[in-house]
């Protein structure tokens, strides 16, 4: 043991006498705020400077070196600084001195930024060079000289010299054209996937681009290590199951919106961690797709589902947009019907009641559906117009949705045990009808000295009717119609302060209120008015240094929830704090925690005492209190090549005190109560890794990602609950062919408010797509060789009352499913992205 301690002081010594004095990476950062932090860490070397002649210079660099001297060069590297070495002391110095500042930006023909470019500035009498800059990754320079009518010098490898007569220090965009030069072959990989401060970076590859029909499909097949797509829903998180805020160039977007995309525009797609650019309004994890953007011109997109083997199940829709210079017009129209026979489910529930004598006895109630028939109907329509520059985001959005279940019928045998007689059979009936109106709209503006501010307006209203009708040839009948008008609005306003380039400050106003005006009628008469109004204020603090994001809010909270004549107040404080450490750009340790409130629905807090069953009633708890909660996250992510990237992930979360369903004697014990109360802690914690490998020049990828889930609940429910979960992909390109396998075993899980334990069946798929310009076609067979059509058990576990559940459905059967996509474009250059899609409206408080 003396001996291993012995050799490995040596190693250690060894190391640090080799390592690199100074060891720094930059990327787009300040001349000045790059030799102030080595000036703080190095007071030996002594650097003189000016501030605010260097601000204006970024520095993109790797530095490793034990010279003083070659570090300040290598920081410098193409901008118009001199260093001077005099006396053991370095004098920094801009080669050009201005109160004044040329500043523009190079872009290419079709308007992308050409990073890298040189733009010497040069007198207009002999063309001797007065001063020159470098563009940033954004094309954009700025280039401090006080000469006036210069000539601009522009040029890059691979683009044609261009001069430029400048009469103005605000120089604008200037294009310079490609110069097609003929090159012999060479073969150079760039790399696909790069981790910053606050963002990762992907690159999606032309066939991924190709194969895709829409951007959940672009992310699917891209496979992000650090993000989860439900193979059901669409819907995407990250690992730890967070949302993920959509956004197209910087401008918000809804998954439905999406579907319009035409991804052979996509240059690449950035996943975000509470980014501190203020157009992202103050999402804490985002994916950005950056488009494709052009002048003016239009596209229009056809889409049609169809599901075979399970019924009617088509999705029809048409996008259309039209852009002229900065504005553009978006309309969407969709046609969604489904007609299925294989929907319901069966019900084995013990209820533990008093007989006439009071004593306690168990009664077993089982349905048994033996005939099913579920019809559904949306026709969405919305219309959006947007403005967007860098300096200015408007956008307003109106939508309409009509969404009607005709048909919504269950039928089957009722059987008691012990018996109280013979088998008896059952019908239920629950059609119901809504109609939706919706507006949302986002402006954002950018102000002088770095002040920005975001406004966000929300409203939306639905009139909601739903019909029960439940009968048994045991008991008499329940009959409930719900009329409902149902309002929500919101308004967010945000202000931002950039200081020094490296921190934000940032002050947000939230208002809003959930508004339900409810009337049953039937075997119970019921009036009700329900409205949760709120209004919050936060502080956030943001600082992106080097290799380190620090992201930090705090802020108060006061709701009232209002039902009927009983009002509950309710002020909690809420924080949020992440921290992200990214070393270089193939890894990046993040830290998320958060303190904050779970509200409990409206329909959890009604008062309204409705019948369900024969043995069982429900209703809710006007005095249910909000629970507290916690979180915390941790994330690896390691993207060593293209060929390999991994993310590892844990989480841990805990409800206090947290409102759960419960089951109380009613009717003298007679029947049961299905209510809530507020009663014991729930715990979660879960770890994982999700990684993608690309084989053979990245004609197969594989994807695999397994997690395991530990649950624990105290209080009346009081149990532990383990689950494993884990996910596969693999997909092969083929010229303009892919194919696709996928598998996800079954989801297994405790519910949160609920003494209910979850699990559904296992999900696999093969998937075949062909492209070909702007035709695309898919064809998917899910679970093909599933013949049944039960999906997922459910069972709750009470003092007075158990169940098991069956549910019946197509998600988990054998099913085939058709996709075809079409756009064409017409006018000359289009702009394509930031699609517009279905809305919708504000929810209901219909118990159910």
């Amino acid at each position: 043991m003396k001996r291993l301690i012995i050799l490995f002081a040596v190693m250690l010594c060894v190391a640090t006498a080799f390592a690199q004095k100074f060891s720094y990476r930059f990327n787009q950062t300040p001349l000045a705020d790059a030799l102030v932090q080595i000036a703080g860490q190095h007071p030996d070397i002594h650097i003189n400077f000016i501030y605010n002649e260097l601000d204006k210079y970024p520095v993109t660099a790797t530095i490793h070196t034990n010279d003083a001297y070659d570090m300040l060069r290598q920081l410098i590297g193409l901008n118009p600084v001199s260093v001077i070495s005099s006396g053991g002391r370095y004098y920094v110095e801009a080669l050009q001195h201005g109160k004044f500042s040329y500043r523009g930006r190079v872009l290419d023909e079709e308007h992308q930024p050409v990073p890298g470019s040189t733009i010497l500035i040069l007198a207009p009498k002999d063309s001797t060079v007065i001063t020159y800059g470098v563009a940033d990754n954004g094309g954009r320079f700025t280039i401090p000289c006080d000469s006036r009518n210069v000539i601009a010098k522009l040029s890059c490898v691979g683009y044609k010299t261009t001069y430029r007569h400048l009469t103005d220090f605000n120089v604008g965009d200037i294009i310079i054209p490609i110069d097609a030069v003929a090159l012999q072959q060479v073969k150079v990989e760039g790399q696909l996937a790069s981790v910053y401060s606050d963002r990762t970076v992907y690159l999606p590859s032309q066939r991924q681009k190709n194969a895709a029909q829409n951007a959940i499909d672009l992310l699917r097949l891209m496979a992000i290590p650090q993000i989860k797509i439900n193979p059901i829903d669409n819907s995407v998180t990250d690992n730890t199951g967070d949302g993920i805020s959509l956004f197209f160039n910087y401008m918000p977007a809804s998954k439905e919106d999406i579907e319009g995309l035409r991804t052979a525009d996509v240059r690449r797609v950035e996943y975000l961690e509470f980014p501190s650019d203020p157009r992202f309004r103050g999402a804490q994890k985002a994916i950005n797709f950056i488009i494709q953007e052009y002048e003016y011109g239009g596209y229009t997109k056809i889409t049609a589902d169809e599901d075979f083997l399970v019924g009617l199940s088509s999705d029809v829709n048409i996008f259309s947009k039209f852009s002229y210079k900065k504005m553009t017009y978006d309309i969407y129209v969709a046609a969604n019907n489904l007609n299925s026979h294989h929907s319901g489910y069966d019900v084995n529930g013990n209820y533990t009641l008093k007989d006439s004598d009071g004593k306690d006895f168990t009664l077993s109630r089982n349905e048994t559906t033996d005939y099913a028939h579920s019809k559904q109907n949306q026709y969405p329509v919305t219309f959006r117009a947007s403005y967007n520059t860098e300096k200015v985001q408007i956008s307003n959005t109106l939508g309409y949705s009509h969404s009607a279940n005709p048909i919504q019928e269950q039928n089957g045998s009722l059987t008691y045990s012990p018996a109280v007689g013979q088998d008896y059979s059952y019908n239920r009936s629950n059609p119901s009808r809504s109609n939706s109106l919706s507006y949302q709209g986002n402006y954002f503006f950018v102000l002088p000295k770095d002040y920005s501010v975001n406004f966000n307006p929300q409203f939306s209203y639905s009139h909601n009717n739903n019909s029960l009708t439940y009968t048994t040839s045991s008991a008499e009948p329940i009959i409930r119609d719900a009329r409902e008008n149902a309002y929500y609005y919101r308004v967010n306003a945000y202000i931002n302060k950039r200081f020094a380039r490296k921190h934000t400050l940032m002050l947000g106003i939230n208002t809003g209120n959930t508004i339900n005006r409810l009337q049953y009628t039937g075997n119970a008469f019921y009036s009700d008015h329900f409205s949760n109004p709120f209004v919050s204020g936060q502080f956030c603090y943001q600082a992106q240094i080097q290799k380190f994001n620090l992201y930090a809010d705090a802020g108060v909270l006061w709701e009232r929830t209002s039902i009927n004549t009983i009002k509950n107040d309710d002020v909690y404080p809420y924080v949020h704090f992440n921290i992200r450490y990214t070393p270089n750009n193939k890894n990046a340790f993040s830290a998320y925690f958060q303190f904050a409130n779970n509200t409990p629905g409206i329909d959890q807090k009604a008062s309204d005492l409705l019948r369900d069953n024969e043995v069982m009633y429900i209703t809710g708890n006007p005095s249910l209190d909000n629970s507290r909660h916690i979180t915390f996250n941790a994330t690896y992510t390691w993207l060593p090549s293209n060929v390999f990237n991994m993310s590892a992930y844990g989480r841990y979360f805990e409800l206090f005190d947290r409102f759960i369903t419960t089951y109380e004697p009613f009717d003298n014990g007679r029947a049961l109560l299905r209510t809530y109360i507020n009663d014991g802690n729930y715990v979660q914690s879960k770890i994982g890794i999700a990684a993608t490998l690309n084989l053979f020049n990245k004609s197969l990828q594989l994807y695999i990602s397994p997690n395991q889930k530990f649950y624990h609940s105290t209080g009346v429910f009081d149990k532990s609950y383990n689950s494993f979960q884990i996910m596969a992909q693999a997909t092969y390109y083929l010229k303009q062919w892919y194919f696709q396998a996928y598998y996800q075993s079954p989801q297994k899980m405790m519910f949160t408010g609920s003494p209910t334990t979850y699990r559904s069946r296992d999900f696999y798929a093969l998937s075949a797509g062909w492209s070909k310009s702007d035709l695309n076609i898919s064809l998917k067979a899910y679970n093909i060789f599933n013949s049944n059509w039960d999906t997922s058990d459910r069972y709750i576990q009470s003092p007075l009352y158990t169940e098991h559940r069956t549910t019946y459905g197509t998600n988990s059967h054998a099913r085939l499913n058709l996709s075809v996509t079409y756009t064409f474009g017409y006018g000359k250059k289009v702009k394509r992205g930031n699609e517009v899609g279905k809305q919708s409206g504000a929810s209901s408080a219909i118990m159910k």
